[in-house]
C-alpha cells in the first residue's frame, strides 16, 4: 500500500491535532472528506461506478455472465472478486508490486459478502442446479491517497446498484429440450437490492483517539487500524485489524461503536446520491472517462 515519510515534528503536529478533534484539513475525527460518486461510467459492463475520496480514486465494473451454481448452494448465484492495482496509483505497484494488495482486497470483499443477508443471491438463480448469474466484480485502483478499503466498498455498492441484469426466459420445445432467451430491451432487466450491502469503515488509532477516512499522512502516524463492515441498519458483518500495533479490548469496542455510527450516516448519504442520480435518467451529464 502507498506510504509517505514524515518527520517526527510532522507526526507530533498531526497527533496533537487529532487529540483536539481538529485534523490538518479542518475535519473532525469522525468526518469524511468530500466523496465523489459517479455510476454508469463504463459502457461495456452490467454496472459500473467510480468513487473518489481525496486523492484515492477507484473504478469498479460488474459483469454478469451465466454459469453453474455451486454444489453447496444449488439455488443461488454468486460473486467473484478481482482487484488490480495500477502502477499509476503509486510506483510501489510497478511490476508485481500490487499483487499482494490486490489479493488482500479481493479476500476482504469475499468476507464481507460471505453471508446470506448482504445480497439476495437467490435472485441470481436462473434454474436450480443448472444455471445462474455469476457477477464478476473487478476493482481497479487508479490512485491511492489513503482510506482505500472504504473507497472500494462504496464503489462496489454503487456499481451493484447500477447493475442491470437482462431478464431470462426459459423456453421448452415439444421434446423437452430447454433454451434460454435473453431480453434485449435495456429496460426489461433485473435490478439488485443493495439495501443490505455493507460499507467498510476504517478507523485508524492515533494517540488515544481514532479517526475515520485517514489520509496517507495520518495512516503513517497510526500503528493499528480496525476495519469494520457495517450494513445500513448498523449490523456488523466483518471486522479485521490492520497494522503492526495492538489494540486493547476497550478501544476495540469503542471503535466498533464509532464505526457503526459513522456507517449509518454514510449509507444514508450514499443511497440519497444514488437515488438522485438515478432520477435524472438520460438528463444526467456523464463525465466518465470511459464512455
Amino acid at each position: 500500500m502507498a506510504s509517505v515519510l514524515l518527520s517526527e515534528a510532522e507526526k507530533v503536529y498531526i497527533l496533537h491535532g487529532v487529540q483536539d478533534d481538529l485534523r490538518c484539513d479542518g475535519r473532525g475525527c469522525e468526518d469524511y472528506r468530500c466523496i465523489e460518486v459517479e455510476t454508469d461510467v463504463v459502457s461495456n459492463t452490467t454496472g459500473s461506478a467510480r468513487v473518489k475520496i481525496g486523492h484515492t480514486d477507484v473504478l469498479v465494473g460488474v459483469k454478469a455472465e451465466m454459469g453453474t451454481p455451486k454444489l453447496e448452494s444449488p439455488n443461488e448465484g454468486y460473486l467473484e472478486f478481482f482487484a488490480d492495482c495500477s502502477a499509476n496509483a503509486t510506483p510501489e505497484f510497478e511490476g508485481r508490486g500490487g499483487e499482494e494488495l490486490g489479493t488482500e482486497i479481493a479476500h476482504v470483499l469475499y468476507k464481507i459478502f460471505d453471508n446470506k443477508s448482504s445480497l439476495d443471491r437467490k435472485s441470481l438463480c436462473i434454474q436450480p442446479r443448472e444455471h445462474c448469474w455469476v457477477l464478476y466484480v473487478d476493482v481497479l485502483l487508479l490512485e491511492c491517497g489513503g482510506n482505500l478499503f472504504d473507497t472500494i466498498s462504496i464503489a462496489v455498492k454503487a456499481a451493484l446498484f447500477n447493475a442491470r441484469i437482462p431478464k431470462v426466459r426459459i423456453l421448452e420445445d415439444d421434446e423437452g429440450a430447454k433454451d434460454f432467451e435473453l431480453s434485449d430491451d435495456p429496460y426489461d432487466c433485473m435490478r439488485l437490492n443493495v439495501a443490505n450491502v455493507p460499507c467498510i469503515v476504517t478507523l485508524s488509532r492515533i494517540g488515544h483517539r481514532q479517526v475515520v477516512d485517514a489520509t496517507l499522512q495520518e495512516e503513517a502516524c497510526s500503528l493499528a487500524s480496525l476495519l469494520v463492515s457495517v450494513t445500513s441498519t448498523g449490523i456488523l458483518t466483518f471486522m479485521r485489524k490492520l497494522g503492526s500495533g495492538s489494540l486493547d479490548p476497550e478501544s476495540i469496542f469503542e471503535m466498533i461503536e464509532t464505526g457503526k455510527r459513522v456507517a449509518k450516516s454514510l449509507h444514508v448519504s450514499l443511497q440519497s446520491v444514488l437515488n438522485q442520480e438515478e432520477s435524472l435518467g438520460k438528463k444526467r451529464q456523464k463525465i466518465g472517462f470511459l464512455r
